[in-house]
């Protein structure tokens, strides 16, 4: 009697460890889906570069990704972008990725004079749209995420951000652990 008792005790935890396992796995699977939020997968695209490649976010598995959504006409935009290439060119070899999602709805070439202004080589994604912008559920930009190797988010922020400051570097570390 005692084993029988036993045997359906572990059987039931058993379909309650696998049932914890699937629900867990959908709820996260719905956050990143509705919101994306630190700690889920970050929602995956695909954008034109603005050299006319394409980029899919996760493809970039395996490295960290600071994606920026910004614009030309953005003043704070303007100001942030010294700061990404700075930690760009600081980092790249160790694994950063940038993804600057550019919302500009005129043409390219207004985006490009804008880069060459600024000095800026990270590259840089066109969504003129704003699909993706929609996607990350933003409203305001300058706005960024910081991805980790898994894909997963670590950090967002809205608004403007020194990435060269003593905390934007901290958090850029942790995801290039």
């Amino acid at each position: 009697m005692y084993r029988g008792w036993m045997m359906l005790l572990a059987t039931s935890l058993l379909l309650l460890g696998v049932f914890l396992v699937i629900v867990q796995g959908r709820a996260g699977k719905v956050a990143s889906e509705i919101r994306p939020e630190q700690g889920y997968l970050a929602p995956d695209f695909v954008l034109p570069r603005l050299d006319g490649q394409t980029v899919r976010l996760s493809d970039l598995r395996g490295k960290a990704v600071l994606l920026n959504f910004w614009a030309t006409w953005c003043s704070p935009c303007r100001q942030e972008m010294p700061t990404i290439e700075k930690v760009y060119q600081d980092s790249k070899s160790r694994g950063l990725e940038v993804l600057a999602v550019s919302l500009d709805a005129g043409s390219k070439s207004v985006v490009k004079s804008f880069m060459q202004e600024l000095n800026l080589e990270f590259p840089v994604l066109l969504d003129p749209e704003m699909e993706v912008l929609r996607v990350y559920r933003m409203v305001g930009i300058p706005a960024s995420f910081l991805i980790d190797k898994q894909g997963i988010i670590r950090h967002r922020e809205v608004g403007y951000r020194d990435w060269t400051d003593p905390e934007s570097r901290r958090l850029l570390e942790g995801i290039l652990r």
